[in-house]
């Protein structure tokens, strides 16, 4: 299916957001999932919990007095899930928190930590490092991505903690019936590729992807399409045939799509991890952090899994499923 425009951009027209569910990012997103998505879901409600009224689940006294963390989701469903369970937690540990409504993607959240308007934000670092250090060669080593991101983020304000087991990586998905196994299979073959509009700009992306000392792909087309569910319309329609997505998408499975082998290693670690504003951290001290990593440390891949499976396809809200898991695993 070619056009006779290289890279154009397909204008699509989303259905209403309580039709879609949301996916994302991370992925990789940039607003990477790093790209991240659009909302398919309504935002959630700001939740306020003022110093002098929060207490611990079991009703002792606030875990310390400090300022408010504002935490809150980009937009879309796994991040705003993310938030949520991060947020959630921290009230129950007697932390005065404000669960804002999702709002930006990457460049917003980072945003926030600089300028002083958030005080906690998760991302996915491999995303994190494309938008901080765009120039550092991709790896799917966590922990030298970790070196990479820790002193970019202290130079805006913000200080890196433990990253997670949960991983939300990119994802170069086709149809099933596609005779390619690997990314680099894809070369001849004459696609169409979709995926949003931060991945034109990404060397973990289409820079990548048609780079000749990389996959070397010639791509019939690309078409700029929302992060989300809307990517697995338009490919279950034959509108594109591969589509860059997020690895915790459960529409891949549900639809019967395929993920090609990376065998080049273009795309980095996705792990999630916390970013927290360093004065903040500082006025709580090592208690914080230390009740911080111990959340991140439990959350799984298949967890990221199950809330993206509530929020996308039984389309249940974000702060329900993270409330339920957070009392399945005695942490309110």
């Amino acid at each position: 299916m070619t056009t006779p425009t290289r890279h154009r951009i397909l204008a699509k027209v989303l259905a209403p957001l309580a039709v879609f569910g949301l996916v994302a990012a991370a992925c990789g997103s940039d607003d990477d999932g790093d790209d991240a998505a659009a909302t398919t879901q309504a935002p959630a409600e700001e939740t306020t919990a003022p110093a002098d009224s929060v207490a611990t689940s079991d009703g002792e006294a606030p875990a310390a007095d400090g300022p408010t963390i504002r935490v809150r989701g980009q937009d879309f469903s796994e991040a705003i899930t993310i938030a949520e369970v991060y947020g959630q937690y921290l009230q129950a540990k007697g932390y005065p928190v404000e669960i804002l409504t999702p709002a930006g993607f990457r460049t917003e959240a980072i945003d926030g930590i600089a300028n002083g308007d958030l005080e906690l934000i998760i991302d996915y670092i491999g995303g994190s490092q494309a938008a901080l250090a765009p120039d550092a060669p991709s790896t799917a080593d966590a922990d030298e991505i970790m070196e990479i991101i820790r002193p970019a983020f202290a130079d805006i304000g913000g200080t890196l903690l433990d990253y997670s087991p949960a991983v939300d990586g990119d994802a170069f998905v086709v149809r099933g019936d596609s005779e390619a196994s690997t990314i680099s299979d894809v070369a001849g073959l004459d696609y169409v590729l979709g995926a949003s509009s931060q991945c034109v700009e990404r060397p973990q992306c289409l820079i990548g992807l048609e780079d000749p000392d990389v996959y070397g792909i010639t791509f019939a087309d690309y078409v700029t399409l929302e992060f989300g569910p809307i990517l697995g319309e338009a490919l279950a329609s034959g509108d594109v045939d591969a589509v860059i997505w997020n690895t915790t998408a459960p529409q891949i499975t549900e639809q019967g799509f395929k993920v090609l082998d990376d065998d080049q290693g273009l795309f980095p670690a996705q792990n999630i991890a916390p970013i927290v504003a360093t004065d903040v951290l500082e006025a709580y001290g090592d208690g914080l952090a230390a009740d911080i990593d111990a959340l991140s440390a439990m959350i799984t891949t298949d967890d990221l899994l199950a809330w993206n499976t509530e929020t996308d396809i039984e389309f249940r809200e974000s702060d329900a499923v993270a409330t339920e898991w957070l009392e399945a695993n005695d942490l309110l």
